[in-house]
């Protein structure tokens, strides 16, 4: 399959090129010591971040073959990247980082499922992500995003010793079905608006993506959204609105 691009209020969804190494390691760094600076020495994050997003280590990584970056950039910065293992139909978030300063903005959950979609279409069944348990933010968007825990571990990071939680997801298709109003709509999980609570997704009354029938807001589950000429979008349940992008005309 091709690279596959989405694009969703100013941010884009692609997959890593070697001109992102930088804002890879960059967001890296900064999303672990915003996430561990309670759980983990500085030294201990910085000498991660130095040995697994060098140079050398992100060229063969991008190189090698069952290895998938997606990075969420916005303009020319990367503000997020999710790190996948895929192999025999089994996929493995190993990292999904999103910038402190654009955690408020629904990056990360834009980007799981650009993720979650993109491991779907490649084949894989299961999805399983990995965790320190002791970062409970993380462990609550996962588990606010439909995964399950499966199981725990021990990990040996530094001279101590953590324990990691897995947890497990079937794996979300570019379009899934929904039932609204004694119809089928398909929610395509890789069209997203940004939204004052959560995003809206586009959702389509044919699994093709071709007949539009409106949006389906993931703060509530509901498909009763309203947008005006202006294209200002709002949930009728619950009020989550589109929010404005750059130089979106809506609102200007």
């Amino acid at each position: 399959m091709g690279q596959r691009e989405a694009e969703s209020d100013g941010i884009e969804i692609r997959e890593a090129e070697s001109g992102d190494v930088e804002g890879i390691r960059n967001v890296a760094l900064e999303s672990l010591r915003a996430s561990y600076a309670d759980i983990l020495d500085e030294e201990v994050v910085e000498t991660a971040v130095e040995n697994w997003y060098g140079e050398e280590s992100m060229d063969a990584e991008l190189a090698e073959e069952g290895m998938l970056y997606l990075v969420a950039v916005a303009g020319d910065e990367v503000v997020g990247f999710s790190q996948n293992l895929v192999a025999e139909g089994d996929g493995t978030i190993l990292w999904l980082h999103v910038d402190p300063d654009n955690r408020d903005k629904n990056v990360g959950t834009t980007l799981l499922n650009h993720t979650l979609a993109t491991l779907s279409e490649r084949g894989v069944d299961r999805i399983a992500a990995e965790v320190l348990a002791e970062n409970e933010a993380g462990c609550t968007f996962y588990e606010a995003n439909g995964f399950e825990k499966a199981s725990e571990r021990e990990r040996e990071i530094g001279d101590e010793t953590f324990v990691e939680n897995v947890y497990v997801h079937e794996g979300r298709a570019k379009f899934e079905a929904r039932e609204f109003d004694g119809q089928t709509l398909y929610v395509n999980w890789a069209e997203s608006e940004r939204g004052s609570d959560a995003p809206f997704y586009a959702a389509y009354s044919d699994d093709e993506g071709e007949d539009l029938y409106g949006w389906f807001c993931s703060n509530c589950g509901s498909f009763d959204t309203a947008m005006d000429s202006m294209e200002r979008l709002e949930c009728n349940d619950c009020g989550n609105q589109k929010k404005p992008v750059r130089w979106d005309a809506s609102y200007l």
